[in-house]
Formats: structure tokens, C-alpha cells, sequence
């Protein structure tokens, strides 16, 4: 008997296996895609599986904490990290001035090219361009006057042609965010999106998830798994999201090629 007639035999008897759990109602999943919804940067990596030099966006950076997640997830990535307050964005280029190919801009993101006012909380994970609101914490205790641009124009003036994850903790302005990437999103130029939705009042002029969800639909954006839920009393409070552009996914997955090359 040869190896390929026992190969052809096996792979005969996994079908018929599965077909077999199939019929009973039920399926197999290969054991990295029944994790995900664990940990994030396990997921994106299993997406990114294969892909040389992946192109992250990392906007809102603080002071560097997703960059040392990305690194360890991802060590050959290439990474832009944003971070609008002056005094976060020092620890922030101190903390990754020796780390090869990671990037930082101090500048916001947002929907438009704008100069807008960041309200700095004395805790800096706080900070946002939007107002504090009835369930939020900390205290204002400067306002900074800070640019910002979209990720339309950035990809477009440092000549990225794809990226690979965006990902988004922007307290409440994420949605900006977003819109500022339209044309990357309709030109299938993102492969994955990782954010922070709010759902609790903790600040102002916070969007629907409604709104937020129909418009990444629109935008061939599909949703992968949520993580972990944060509650403030008995009421869901916030939690992060991954996305997937359609075209993005591996071809097991369906019919579609991966845009982005390996």
C-alpha cells in the first residue's frame, strides 16, 4: 500500500466523519477558529497567519500597551501607533524609540482634518475628545488643543496601500475614526478592525452600536467574535470587537482570496 493510497484513505474517512456529525446536527471546527473570542491578539494572529510584515494601525495608543501586545502577537509587524496628548505621547516615543518598524504620531484621528480639543483625564485611559458623561470616572485637568487627521489621508500621504489590522480605543470616538477611514473600508484596503465599543453613558455624545455595526456592514465588514464584557452595576458597560473584511477571510473559510499579500 502506498503513502498517498493511505493519505486518500484517511482523508476518505474525515469526511465521512464529519459528514456523519453533520447530519446529527452538529459540526467540527479546527481547533484555532472554535478559540477565538478568547484573546484578540491569539485571533488576529490566526487571521494574519502566513503574511509577512503586516501593517498595523494602532490609534490610540497611550502609552504603548498594544504596541508590546502587537509585538509579542505579531514581531515582524509594522506598526503606526496615534496618540493625541502630548504628555501620553512622550511615554509613549520614549517607550518605543529602540523597537524596530514601530511608528509614532502625535496627532488624533478623526472623521475630518480638524484641530479639536482633547480633554486630558488624570487617568490618561480616559482621556477623549468627547465630554465626560453620568457613568464615566477620573476628572478633567487639561484641555489640549491637538490635530487631527484621517486614515484616509495618512495611508494615502505615507503610501500604505493596506492594513492589515486597525485597531481602535479612542474612548467613544472610534466611530470617527471609522468614518475618517471610509475609503480604505470601500476600497477593501482593511483586513481587520479591533475596537472598544461603549455602550454605557460614561461620555457624551457617545453613537448607537446600531449605527456603528450598519455601517461597517455597508462597508464589507463582517463581525468575528466579541471579548471579554465590562459591567458598571447590572447594565453591560463596554467591550471590544473584532471585524473581518469579507474579502479578507481565508479561502477555507468560503470562496474568497485574501486581498492583501503574503
Amino acid at each position: 500500500m502506498t503513502i498517498s493510497t493511505v493519505k486518500s484513505g484517511l482523508q476518505s474517512a474525515r469526511r465521512a466523519i464529519r459528514e456523519t456529525i453533520r447530519r446529527c446536527g452538529y459540526d467540527v471546527q479546527h481547533y484555532d477558529r472554535a478559540r477565538l473570542g478568547q484573546d484578540p491578539f491569539t485571533d488576529i494572529r490566526y487571521f494574519l497567519k502566513g503574511r509577512e510584515r503586516p501593517v498595523i494601525f494602532d490609534v490610540g495608543a497611550n502609552v504603548g500597551q498594544s504596541v508590546d501586545a502587537f509585538r509579542k502577537a505579531l514581531p515582524d509587524a509594522i506598526i503606526h501607533s496615534f496618540e493625541p496628548s502630548p504628555g501620553t505621547y512622550a511615554q509613549l516615543s520614549e517607550h518605543c524609540r529602540s523597537l524596530n518598524r514601530v511608528k509614532t504620531w502625535n496627532v488624533g484621528v478623526g472623521s475630518s482634518q480638524a484641530t479639536l480639543t482633547f480633554l486630558e483625564n488624570n487617568d490618561s485611559k480616559m482621556s477623549s475628545f468627547l465630554p465626560l458623561s453620568e457613568h464615566s470616572w477620573g476628572k478633567i485637568v487639561k484641555e489640549t488643543k491637538c490635530n487631527v487627521l484621517t486614515l484616509d489621508s495618512f495611508a494615502e500621504e505615507q503610501h500604505v496601500e493596506f492594513i492589515h489590522v486597525l485597531k481602535t480605543d479612542t474612548q467613544g470616538f472610534d466611530f470617527e475614526v471609522f468614518k475618517g477611514a471610509d475609503r480604505l473600508m470601500k476600497e477593501d484596503r482593511i483586513g481587520l478592525i479591533h475596537f472598544e465599543f461603549i455602550f454605557s453613558d460614561q461620555y457624551k455624545q457617545l453613537p448607537s452600536f446600531h449605527d456603528v455595526y450598519s455601517f461597517l456592514l455597508e462597508r464589507n465588514l463582517s463581525l468575528v467574535t466579541y471579548y471579554k464584557p465590562y459591567f458598571q452595576g447590572d447594565l453591560l458597560s463596554w467591550t471590544d470587537f473584532l471585524f473581518i473584511n469579507r474579502k479578507f477571510l481565508r479561502p477555507c473559510v468560503g470562496d474568497h482570496k485574501s486581498l492583501a499579500p503574503v
